[in-house]
Parts: structure tokens; C-alpha cells; sequence
């Protein structure tokens, strides 16, 4: 990378990302990084990638701190020899315009030649001298940003000159007792900017919501036998939870209603081989649904084992891109938090999700006789463009049988 400098740009990952968080930095500027380092996390759309130095070379400057949200391709960093100068690196900055948005270096651009008659600096703006943390910081805190005196290059206020202010200020102390002249301030509200996780998230339920017929069929199911057939495979040394069980259900009664087991997209509608199964769990950042695939070929302890897995890996923001897409038929359950019935919002490209609630005593009757079982509410939720009234209900009928006989899981 001799006599040159290398731009590092928010990189674009599938069709609907616009934004990413940077979440860490794994390097400082002025270190020597080799390719293939793990240079910073980026998180975007539900889960948090990665991201290799496509080059090797010294890290000069970063661009864009920890806690800020960048559009797809705007710089981020510049990697150059030491005998750059930081006037060549700044002209490079002010420059740059990106050509593309890819950290693979065989479709970035080819390092740019470093500008032998820098251009004068130029003056930054009022956004762009102030990080997009400070800023969220001095809400907080309730302090007027434009008196802040920025440390940073080109007077750029970071998150630790905002704080420094405020400590030096007292702003948001509390008033020393007895001091009856001076009131405490008003509590402002805290401003938090969405993750690009949930703006995702937020971006795609209201699609699902204005583009999406919705219908939603319910039917209470008696629990009695699930429970001991999960006591059973569990006594026999199993680890299976209702929820495995569930999911093996679901995917045997998905293969025999194809309709239901679909995705839309565009005008065609794709009936999936096998059941692949979104499984939704709850994160501190949002919902998240990896996807258990084959579900119908796997008995309800791999199943286990597989869930497991992803929600462990879904809370410590490790899975893939690929563990995340694709799912055929989505399964929310919340009874786990003693909900008896809601409705859940399709995923597309899907065309159904079903929302299952808590079992709970209830009083059933069987053959004109009143009795308390276990009983919980299932509803599906479905696309009325793809699957008809009637579908949906033969669908969720077959299912509500299967899970009151369920020898066959």
C-alpha cells in the first residue's frame, strides 16, 4: 500500500439496508492492522456482523465512533503508510466521494493515490462537527451543545468533551440542600435514536401491516396429553420443552397444507419444500427469528437442541445472516410469560405466523361432561392473497388434532 490510502465505507448487506450501527472499533488509529483482522462490529437489520480489514496498513484515522449510525457507503476510516501525512489523509477525507459500498477489496475501489497540493481545509459543518453519540449525550444531560468546545479534529465534539462540560458545569447536578435559589431542572426526556435493528423491524411490521390482508382464525386446544407425552420423552432422558414439541407439530401438518407453508413474493407465490421454521425470541434489542429448517425431519429433542442454541447465540448478537433468513411459517409463542391468546403480525415474505398462548386450567367439555384441562390458544394469522378462509382452517384444525393425539411426534 506504498505511497496511497485505503478508504474503509459502511459496507451494504442485502437489498433493504440503508443504515449501520458501529458498535466497537477492535483497533486504534496509528496501530498496524493485517488483513483479515476483525476491524469493527456493524450492526444492522437484527443481527451484528463483523467486519475484516480488507488491506493491511496502519489504521490512521476513524471517522465515525462507536454509537454512530452511518448510511451505506459513507467513510468510515482511512488506512495509510505513517509517511502520509495527516494534511494527505484530511484532503483525502474532504474529497472522498464513495463509488461503491463493499469491503472486499477486489470491488473497492483501487487505493486511491494520495494528493500531492492538499486542498485548503475546509470548515465542517455544524452537523458534522458534532458525533452523532455527543449528541444524543448532551440531551441527556440537557446541555446546550454549541457551548462545548470540541477536542477533536477540526474542533469535532466527541462523547467525552460533552461529558467533561458537564462535569465541569454541574449540569443535571443536584442542588446542595437549603439552597432554596437555585431549582432543580426539569427532567427532560431521554432521546434515543432507534438501532438499525429495530428500525428494521419497525420498517417491516408496518409494511406487513399496510400491505398485508390479515385474517386471524382461533381454536383452544387441550393440552392434557402434550404434556404427558413430553413427560415421557423427558423420563426417558430427553430435554424437550411444549415448545419443541410444538414446532415438530407444526412442521408434520405444514408438509400436508403446502398452502400455508409459503412465501409471496412479488406475484408468485414459492410453496416451500420443507418446513422451515422461524422461531420467535425476544431479545434486549428486539425480536429476532432464526430459522430451525427440515423441522419435519427432526424429532422434538434436536429441535430442542437447535433452539437452544440459537436463543443463547440470538442474545449475544452471534448469529449469521443466513441462520436468520429464509424461513417458511413463523411460530411466536408467549404463554412463557402467561399471555392467554394474541395475535401476531405476518413476516413476509410469509404468509402465516401462528401465536400461541399460555395452558392453563380451563373448563372443557367432552362427551357432554364438564372437566378442567390444560388448555391454550392458538391463532393463526394469514394472508388472505395466498391462503383462503378454509385453508387456514383445515390447516389449524389438523394441527389442533395432532397436538391432542400426539403419539406420533
Amino acid at each position: 500500500m506504498s505511497q496511497q490510502i485505503f478508504p474503509i465505507t459502511m459496507p451494504k448487506w442485502g437489498i433493504e439496508m440503508q443504515q449501520g450501527t458501529i458498535t466497537q472499533w477492535h483497533a486504534a488509529p496509528g496501530q498496524t492492522v493485517q488483513k483479515g483482522d476483525t476491524l469493527l462490529d456493524v450492526e444492522t437489520e437484527k443481527i451484528v456482523n463483523s467486519v475484516e480489514a480488507p488491506v493491511s496498513g496502519v489504521l490512521r484515522q476513524i471517522l465515525a465512533e462507536a454509537g454512530a449510525v452511518e448510511n451505506v457507503g459513507a467513510l468510515i476510516a482511512v488506512f495509510a503508510e505513517p509517511s502520509v501525512s495527516d494534511e494527505q489523509i484530511n484532503a483525502f477525507v474532504r474529497e472522498f466521494k464513495p463509488p461503491n459500498t463493499s469491503f472486499e477489496p477486489d470491488s473497492s475501489p483501487a487505493a486511491a493515490g494520495v494528493a500531492q497540493t492538499p486542498a485548503p481545509a475546509a470548515a465542517p459543518t455544524e452537523e458534522g462537527r458534532i458525533s452523532p453519540i455527543a449528541r444524543r449525550v448532551a440531551e441527556r444531560l440537557g446541555i446546550d451543545i454549541s457551548k462545548v468546545q470540541g477536542t477533536g479534529r477540526n474542533g469535532r465534539v466527541s462523547k467525552e468533551d460533552v461529558e467533561a462540560y458537564a462535569a465541569k458545569s454541574g449540569s443535571g447536578a443536584t442542588p446542595q440542600a437549603g439552597n432554596a435559589a437555585v431549582a432543580a431542572p426539569s427532567a427532560a426526556p431521554v432521546r434515543e435514536k432507534m438501532s438499525s435493528m429495530r428500525a428494521t423491524i419497525a420498517k417491516r411490521l408496518l409494511a406487513s401491516t399496510q400491505e398485508i390482508p390479515h385474517y386471524r382464525l382461533e381454536v383452544d386446544v387441550d393440552f392434557t396429553a402434550l404434556l404427558e407425552q413430553r413427560a415421557a420423552l423427558n423420563a426417558s432422558g430427553g430435554e424437550v420443552s411444549v415448545n419443541d414439541l410444538l414446532v415438530r407439530a407444526t412442521a408434520i401438518t405444514l408438509m400436508a397444507h403446502k398452502a400455508v407453508n409459503a412465501q409471496l413474493v412479488g406475484d408468485e407465490i414459492l410453496k416451500s419444500a420443507h418446513a422451515d421454521i422461524s422461531i420467535a425470541i425476544a431479545t434486549e434489542n428486539g425480536l429476532i427469528t432464526p430459522v430451525v429448517r427440515g423441522a419435519e425431519l427432526k424429532t422434538p429433542a434436536q429441535i430442542g437442541t437447535e433452539v437452544r442454541d440459537f436463543a443463547e447465540r440470538a442474545r449475544t448478537n452471534r448469529l449469521t445472516r443466513e441462520e436468520i433468513s429464509g424461513g417458511s411459517f413463523t411460530i411466536s409463542n408467549l404463554g412463557m410469560f402467561g399471555i392467554d391468546r394474541f395475535d401476531a403480525i405476518i413476516n413476509p415474505p410469509q404468509v402465516a405466523i401462528l401465536a400461541v398462548g399460555a395452558a392453563a386450567d380451563r373448563v372443557i367439555v367432552r362427551n357432554g361432561r364438564q372437566l378442567i384441562a390444560k388448555t391454550a390458544t392458538l391463532t393463526l394469522s394469514a394472508d388472505h392473497r395466498v391462503v383462503d378462509g378454509a385453508v387456514g382452517a383445515q390447516f389449524l384444525g389438523a394441527l389442533r388434532a395432532l397436538l391432542e393425539q400426539p403419539t406420533s411426534l
